[in-house]
């Protein structure tokens, strides 16, 4: 019988999901890893252990002793990637493959990226091995995409991955909002498609203020209409029960979405905002957050002009708040390299490591993203500074079971390392 290394085992172990420290996320025990430099996720940093139980932090702090010792490693949370197609999309130019937007309505607010989501794509093991272990899933094109979800990076399941939704109703403003057939070609068809919708999918109990409806007989009581999946979603919109997420990256569409929120009393956010410094003051006087990026987005379009990389800095100057993505699925695990150009264009290091973790789940009030008691025990160890592009993602925890670090990408590596030795 050939003869089988340890290193060997470990890895098969891996690609079978098993690994020689797993921790259950179900397990009552506490399990206690200790001697590590934490990074909170709210730009505050401590030394000492985290103790777990049942998948969520019990206890985190230099109280926390005993266990396994990490001998001064660098622990991080799970980086939380605000806003991309993950999950949609296999293979850029295989059509067969994308499953990112609707193409067949203008506005699909009843369309749900959780039907689409696909747990087992091979690049969320990527994503994953860079520490992502979370994402603002965001449906794209057309005036109304759809709905977007906060999704784990692992898990075998939709349900398994899911945190939250609907987490939101995806707007494009711009020419975000324009290219589908029988749309608007222009901001302001879409600026009225927008307002049009709204205004016929007030929320119920606004609709019936004022009003009284007609009966057909004296005694007969008005027959009521089930709502549509649109109208529910957009009820709940109006309701403030989930948020408005509008896509837009020029000042004056940026200025627009403020504008509507307040007009229509939305919860809203801003995607992408590459111009986003220049209504720094307007944003954070409306206290509408920013999900921002890609940091590197270049002034090559009218809608990108005045992109600097300075965005992040002038925003956290002036109080907006803020948390990091990028553009598509295939580049997630390029953002703490985006982080750490944001830094070295002058955002403090504290703030650009909160905007990769709790900022944007916090928007959400979820309990991921932050290394703290009652949290989910969800969190990355490293070899150094999370914004090194050099640093690598050592071991990674998922709801307190520790998680195989490997992708297709790893996998082909062992493989042709191997065959390249004989």
């Amino acid at each position: 019988m050939a003869s089988v290394s340890r290193r060997q085992l470990l890895l098969g172990a891996a690609a079978l999901g098993l690994t020689p420290r797993a921790w259950a996320a179900a397990d009552e025990d506490a399990h206690i890893v200790s001697n590590a430099r934490i990074l909170v996720g709210d730009g505050t940093e401590i030394t000492g252990g985290i103790r777990v139980r049942g998948g969520r932090i019990e206890a985190v702090g230099p109280d926390v002793t005993g266990g396994e010792d990490l001998g001064g490693a660098v622990i991080h949370p799970g980086i939380y990637l605000a806003g991309a197609p993950l999950g949609l999309l296999e293979v850029d130019l295989e059509a067969a493959s994308s499953d990112t937007g609707e193409g067949g309505g203008v506005n699909t607010p009843h369309a749900r990226v959780i039907d689409a989501y696909n747990p087992r794509s091979e690049v969320i093991p990527v994503c994953r091995t860079g520490g992502i272990m979370g994402a603002l899933v965001i449906p794209a094109g057309g005036v109304v995409a759809g709905q977007a979800a906060w999704l784990r990076t692992f898990g075998d399941t939709v349900d398994d991955a899911l945190i939250r939704a609907p987490a939101g109703v995806c707007f494009g403003l711009g020419h975000a909002g324009t290219g589908r057939a029988g749309g608007p070609t222009s901001r302001m068809g879409v600026a009225t498609a927008i307002r049009d919708l709204l205004e016929a999918n007030p929320a119920p109990e606004e609709a019936a203020e004022g009003k009284k409806p007609k009966r057909a007989k004296k005694d007969a009581k008005p027959a009521e209409k089930e709502p549509t999946s649109t109208e529910r979603i957009l009820h709940a919109l109006r309701r403030r029960e989930t948020k408005a997420i509008f896509a837009a990256e020029r000042a004056s569409d940026i200025l627009l979405a403020i504008e509507l929120a307040e007009a229509y009393d939305l919860d809203a956010l801003v995607l992408g905002g590459a111009e986003a410094h220049l209504v720094a003051d307007a944003l954070a006087a409306a206290d509408m957050p920013v999900l921002l990026g890609p940091v590197t987005t270049q002034p090559s379009s009218f809608d990108t002009r005045f992109a600097a990389y300075e965005n992040a800095a002038r925003l956290h100057a002036k109080g907006v708040r803020f948390a990091f993505r990028v553009g598509g699925a295939h580049n997630a695990r390029d953002l703490t390299t985006e982080a750490g150009v944001a830094v070295a264009y002058g955002l403090p290091r504290p703030a650009a490591i909160a905007a990769l973790t709790g900022n944007g789940p916090g928007f959400w009030g979820l309990d991921v993203g932050l290394v703290r008691a009652g949290h989910e025990a969800t969190f990355v160890m490293t070899d150094g500074d999370p914004l090194q592009p050099r640093t690598r993602v050592l071991r990674h925890w998922g709801r307190g079971a520790e998680l195989p670090v490997r992708s297709r990408q790893t996998d082909l590596y062992e493989r042709y390392r191997t065959l390249g030795k004989r």
